[in-house]
C-alpha cells in the first residue's frame, strides 16, 4: 500500500507450479483495475518426485508499475506491506494464512495492518548509476537553427487569444453579420459543441450558440438564410453510443430571425443520417447551384475492412448531393434529378461521386462553383480533390493515383485520379481548406488553400480546366490542423486542435534569418571532422536493434541544447525532446570487405527539432574525408567500389 494520499493497493502472487497474478485494486472491495503490469515474479522449488522440501520467490517490480499511486517513493516516505502464504493441500481442510503483519482477521487486504516500510536510499558510496555520463556538458555550438530552404511566403499569427477554446475543428462566418461560429470538442470521446463570437481579435466572451450529443464536423448556412434562418450541421454520435449504433447525421436547425438570433428550441431536423463508426465525413457545403453536398467516409478505421469504398449501394464512401429545398413525400430531401446515378439499379441516387476514404473537409468556390475536398489518406499518400459529377476516385483498389489493393471488385466506372497526390514525406494528414478570394494577399488570389493535421504544412494550388497550373508550399508551422474558414472579410482563419485559431500573415522580406550550414565542418556539432571529434555536449549512444543499412558501420550522437533542457518521458509519444536538439547519425563503408581499417565515412545524417516538428538533413562526405556536403531536398545517388576476395562490387548509396 504505498500512499496515503491515493486509495489504491497491489496484489502480487506467485505459487509453486510458477504460477504469478499481478493486480491493482482502486480501493478495497472493488473489482481490480485491467492494468498492464511490468513486473517479474520467478519461482524456484527443491523438490523430488514424492517430497517438496521448500520454494523460494524472487521478484523485481519496476517503478513505473506503481505511478496509479505516485510512483516511486521519496527517501524517507514510509509505504505499507505484507507477505503472506496461504498452505492447502495434505491433511490441510481449510488453507491456512501465516503472515509477518499482525492482520487483525485472515483477511490480507486489510491494509491498515500491514507494517512499516520506509525507503532510506543510500550514501551513494555504491550505487549504481542508471545513466552513462556523470554530468552532461551542454550543447553550446550548434549551428544548426533554421533551414537551408529560403522562408516561405507566409506565416501564421494567433487570433482571438483573449478567448480559451479547447479542441478547435472548424470555424465559419455567420452571413450578412459581423459574427463567426468556432467548432469544437470538449475532449476525447466528448461531444463537440459550436459557440458564437464576434469578428474581432480582441474579443473576451463567447456565446454557446449549440451544443448537441454529437461531435460535430462542419456547418452550412442556407443560401437563404438571412431569410429562413436555416443552418445545417454535420456530426457523429451520439458520442456514448456503441460502434454498432453510431450514425453520422445532417441535422437542420433554425435560427430566430429576431434578436437575440438564438436557435429555437426543439428546431431541428434530421435531413439525412448512415450508420458509420470510423472514417466519418460528415462534412457539409452548399453549391452553387443551391444543392447540399454532403461527404461520407468507408465507415473503418483502417484499410476499409468493409469493402465500402466501391460499394454504390451505400452512402457511405461518397460526395452525395441533395435537394433540402423540395422534399420528398415522408422525408426531408429529394434527389435532384441530375444526379449521375438517377434511375440506375443498385446504386444510391444521392451519390454525386464515390470512392473515397476519409474526405476531410469539403469546399466550394463561391466564384467558380468548384467542390473542392481534401482527403486523408492510407499508408502512403494524401489527396486533393476538384469533384467532378459522376466520378470514382479509387478507394480502396486506389491510394489516390496509386495500387493499393488491385485485387478488391472496383466499382463500373474508370478511376479517376486527385488533382493532387502528397506523399507522407509532404504530409501525413491532409486538411481541406477554402479557396482564398480575399483582399490582403493578391498573390494568392483565386488558390485553393489546404493543410496537413501531422507537419503543420499549408499549401496552394490553382488549376485551369483540371490540370494543376500551380502547387506550392505557403507555411510551415506548428499547428495541429483540422479546419480551415474565413471571417467577414473574407481572409482565411485557421483552427488548430492544439491551441486555438490562427491567420496567414505575410513572412517580413527583412527577417533575419541563420545561415543553415552547407557544409559538416559549419554545424558547430564537431571539433575536428577530419577525425570525427564530436564536441562534449554530443553524446555517444547505441541502440538495442540497429538496422542493416546495407553493411555499413554506424556511430550515434545526441546533442541537447544549453545546460538547463532536458528530456521528458510520455506515456503515450515515448521521449519528447526539446526545441534544437540535434541527432547525428553517421555511415562509413568497409572499402575492403572484412577490413574494419578501411571504413570510410560516407554519409552524416541530422535530425533536429525545431518548433516541435523533426526535420532531417544528409551530408556526403568527399573523397579526401576531410569534410561533408549537405545532399539537396530531393536526394542523390552514388555508386561506390569495394574490393571483394573475388575481386570487387559495386554498392549503390541513396543519400
Amino acid at each position: 500500500k504505498p500512499s496515503e494520499k491515493h486509495p489504491g493497493y497491489y496484489e502480487f502472487q506467485a505459487n509453486p507450479n510458477g504460477a504469478t497474478f499481478s493486480a491493482f485494486h482502486p480501493k478495497r472491495d472493488s473489482a481490480r483495475a485491467d492494468v498492464p503490469f511490468d513486473a517479474k515474479i520467478a519461482v524456484k522449488t527443491t523438490r523430488t518426485r514424492d517430497r517438496d522440501s521448500g520454494w523460494t520467490v524472487e521478484g523485481r517490480i519496476p517503478w513505473n508499475d506503481f505511478l496509479r499511486t505516485g510512483g516511486r517513493p521519496a527517501i524517507d516516505e514510509e509505504w505499507r506491506f505484507t507477505v503472506c502464504r496461504w498452505d492447502a493441500g495434505g491433511d490441510v481442510r481449510e488453507a491456512e494464512l501465516s503472515t509477518f503483519a499482525p492482520l487483525k482477521d485472515k483477511n490480507p487486504h486489510r491494509f491498515e495492518d500491514y507494517v512499516g516500510l520506509r525507503f532510506v536510499g543510500n550514501d551513494g558510496a555504491n550505487a549504481v548509476k542508471p545513466y552513462g555520463i556523470a554530468r552532461r556538458t551542454p550543447l553550446t555550438t550548434s549551428k544548426v537553427v533554421g533551414s537551408p530552404d529560403p522562408p516561405f511566403p507566409f506565416r501564421v499569427r494567433q487570433t482571438f487569444t483573449k478567448l480559451k477554446v479547447p479542441n478547435p475543428v472548424g470555424i465559419a462566418h455567420e452571413p450578412g453579420t459581423d459574427r463567426l461560429l468556432l467548432i469544437h470538442q470538449l475532449g476525447s470521446d466528448r461531444p463537440g459543441r459550436i459557440l458564437r463570437i464576434k469578428d474581432d481579435p480582441n474579443v473576451t466572451e463567447a456565446e454557446e450558440f449549440l451544443m448537441p450529443d454529437d461531435i460535430v464536423y462542419g456547418v452550412a448556412f442556407h443560401p437563404d438564410y438571412a431569410r429562413n434562418g436555416y443552418i445545417f450541421v454535420g456530426s457523429s454520435g451520439p458520442v456514448k453510443a456503441a460502434g454498432k449504433d453510431k450514425k453520422v447525421r445532417v441535422t437542420r436547425y433554425t435560427v430566430d430571425r429576431k434578436p437575440p438570433y438564438k436557435i429555437l428550441p426543439d428546431s431541428g431536423k434530421v435531413i439525412i443520417d448512415w450508420h458509420s463508426n470510423g472514417h466519418n465525413g460528415g462534412d457539409v457545403a452548399f453549391g452553387n447551384d443551391g444543392m447540399l453536398y454532403v461527404t461520407s467516409g468507408d465507415g473503418t478505421s483502417d484499410s476499409d475492412t468493409d469493402l465500402a469504398g466501391q460499394d454504390l449501394t451505400r452512402l457511405l464512401a461518397k460526395v452525395l448531393r441533395i435537394d433540402v429545398d423540395h422534399p420528398d413525400p415522408g422525408k426531408e430531401y429529394s434527389v435532384p434529378k441530375d444526379n449521375p446515378f438517377v434511375g440506375e439499379k443498385d446504386v444510391r441516387p444521392e451519390t454525386w461521386a464515390y470512392g473515397f476514404r476519409n474526405p476531410w473537409r469539403i469546399h466550394v468556390d463561391r466564384k467558380t462553383g468548384d467542390v473542392w475536398v481534401g482527403q486523408n489518406g492510407q499508408d502512403t499518400w494524401e489527396q486533393v480533390y476538384l469533384i467532378k459529377k459522376g466520378a470514382n476516385y479509387g478507394w480502396s483498389v486506389m491510394e489516390g493515383g496509386h495500387p493499393f489493393y488491385l485485387n478488391r471488385k472496383a466499382g463500373p466506372h474508370p478511376f479517376s485520379p486527385p488533382l493532387v497526390d502528397h506523399p507522407h514525406s509532404e504530409m501525413r494528414s491532409i486538411t481541406g481548406g477554402v479557396v482564398y478570394r480575399g483582399k490582403e494577399f493578391p498573390e494568392i488570389e483565386g488558390a485553393y488553400l489546404y493543410g496537413d493535421y501531422s507537419t503543420g504544412r499549408i499549401w496552394g494550388v490553382r488549376h485551369k480546366d483540371g490540370k494543376v497550373t500551380w502547387n506550392k508550399e505557403l507555411v510551415k508551422s506548428p499547428l495541429q490542423i483540422t479546419g480551415f474558414g474565413t471571417d467577414s472579410r473574407g481572409e482565411v482563419i485557421i483552427a488548430d486542435y492544439g491551441s486555438g485559431y490562427y491567420r496567414l500573415e505575410a513572412t517580413p522580406k527583412d527577417q533575419p534569418t541563420a545561415k543553415f550550414p552547407l557544409k559538416l565542418s559549419e554545424t558547430g556539432l564537431f571539433t575536428s571532422v577530419k577525425g570525427h571529434q564530436m564536441e562534449p555536449g554530443m553524446i555517444p549512444y547505441s541502440v538495442n536493434a540497429p538496422l542493416w543499412s546495407d553493411g555499413a558501420h554506424k556511430e550515434r550522437w545526441l546533442g541537447l541544447p544549453g545546460a538547463d533542457s532536458h528530456i521528458d518521458f510520455t506515456r503515450n509519444r515515448g521521449w519528447n525532446f526539446p526545441d534544437l536538439t540535434v541527432v547525428v547519425k553517421s555511415f562509413a563503408l568497409e572499402m575492403e570487405e572484412g577490413k574494419p581499417d578501411s571504413r570510410k565515412w560516407i554519409e552524416t545524417r541530422l535530425l533536429t527539432r525545431q518548433q516541435g516538428e523533426w526535420i532531417g538533413y544528409s551530408y556526403v562526405w568527399n573523397d579526401e574525408q576531410t569534410d561533408a556536403t549537405l545532399v539537396e531536398s530531393r536526394g542523390a545517388d552514388r555508386e561506390y567500389v569495394i574490393k571483394t576476395a573475388d575481386g570487387e562490387r559495386k554498392q549503390k548509396w541513396h543519400y
